[in-house]
């Protein structure tokens, strides 16, 4: 039995991997809290349809040219979701990071992954329990 296939399971994995590239892209925006003209990115919050949705066909861009660009964006796993936000505040380098928000986002992603890490062993143990074996082993 592959626990990977169950619904609840599937949705905690991909909020999981969510939270693992958004810690990625707040990392990558306080790295760069100095660089002239950074505009900060973040990830649009996940939709669990999306997530548990099976594969769907997709339609790939053609390059018939090698002036033809793929974009500056790194493409995650979650698609071109990185968005910038709106910008209120702006150094006169032109970077628009704001170490505050950034830190204060990096802990609710962290808390999220911890939420997450939590619900996904409760979930193991009821389970086990099931099954007829021990929640702790």
């Amino acid at each position: 039995m592959d626990i990977q296939k169950i619904p609840v399971f599937k949705m905690m994995a991909a909020k999981m991997l969510w939270l693992e590239h958004r810690q990625r892209v707040l990392a990558q925006n306080v790295a760069n809290a100095d660089t002239p003209g950074y505009v900060p990115h973040d990830l649009k919050a996940l939709d669990y349809t999306k997530s548990v949705r099976k594969e769907s066909f997709r339609l790939q861009l053609a390059t018939t040219s090698e002036a033809h660009r793929q974009g500056t964006i790194q493409k995650t796993a979650f698609g071109n979701e990185q968005k910038s936000k709106n910008n209120y505040e702006t150094s006169p380098t032109g970077n628009a990071v704001i170490l505050e928000e950034q830190m204060i986002k990096v802990a609710d992603t962290a808390a999220e992954h911890q939420l997450m890490t939590n619900l996904y062993r409760k979930q193991l143990g009821m389970f086990r329990i099931a099954l007829g074996r021990q929640a702790g082993g």
